[in-house]
């Protein structure tokens, strides 16, 4: 997918444009940083996700209050085994929400209060998660 494109045209949705939600992104993110990031911790990235950061390393919205997609340097890899069977994915945030990528069985996206203590479900995957971003959902 062709991910700057889609997002651009998210942007100019009614509730975007309300929300004044643009999209600022960053240059891509070379296939031997993820290769690398993969191979140390011994798990492979969803395909939708890996696409965008090869196309984009982040994406930041509405002037820096929306961080849909944080740079992956500031991602963090969390993996408790005795509070979860799979890894977790701090990839985006916003000033309510912190958004998780489940690297389990499905690449579901996932919200944290940043005030709060459960995760709660939020999106089937990485497109939806943009989706509900641009629609002021997030």
């Amino acid at each position: 997918m062709y991910w700057k494109p889609h997002i651009i045209r998210l942007t100019e949705g009614p509730s975007a444009r309300a929300g004044k939600i643009d999209a600022l992104f960053y240059p891509p993110l070379a296939e031997e940083t993820i290769a690398a990031w993969e191979s140390e911790k011994g798990h492979r990235l969803p395909e939708e996700i890996r696409s965008y950061l090869l196309q984009s390393n982040g994406l930041e919205a509405q002037c820096g209050t929306i961080w849909p997609v944080l740079p992956f340097e500031q991602w963090e890899f969390i993996y408790d085994e005795c509070t979860a069977p799979h890894p977790w994915l701090r990839f985006g945030e916003t000033k309510d929400f912190r958004y998780l990528l489940s690297l389990g069985h499905s690449p579901s996206v996932y919200r944290h209060a940043i005030f709060g203590s459960d995760e709660e479900f939020f999106a089937g995957n990485f497109g939806d998660y943009l989706e509900k971003v641009f629609r002021n959902e997030a």
